[in-house]
């Protein structure tokens, strides 16, 4: 089990991070005016709500660390398990930043 689980969130972080530079891409591409003005009380929160969450996530991958080492996690785990976990962390806070920050024109239904 040792590696597998590091494997599977570097794999995932790194996914999260190439579609958050591939949909950063594809709106500067797309021009300045593309995407719909949002409803004032959704851009307050659309402003205010990826700070919250990079917050968030810092603190969980400070407690997923500090679990790690008082737990004695590493018979079971290895560092880079933890450091994957860390990465996963890390792609899925730079997807709602950008997410958030660069927004795409909704398909036609």
């Amino acid at each position: 089990m040792r590696y597998f689980v590091g494997l599977l969130c570097f794999v995932g972080g790194a996914w999260l991070m190439w579609s958050a530079h591939a949909r950063k891409r594809r709106v500067l591409a797309a021009g300045p005016l593309s995407a719909p003005a949002l409803h004032p009380s959704l851009q307050i929160l659309g402003d205010a709500m990826p700070p919250i969450i990079v917050l968030a996530l810092i603190i969980i991958g400070a407690k997923i660390a500090i679990a790690f080492a008082i737990t004695d996690a590493a018979t079971y785990l290895s560092l880079f398990d933890l450091a994957g976990v860390l990465f996963l962390l890390a792609g899925y806070g730079t997807s709602v930043v950008v997410r958030s920050r660069y927004r795409e024109v909704p398909l036609p239904r």
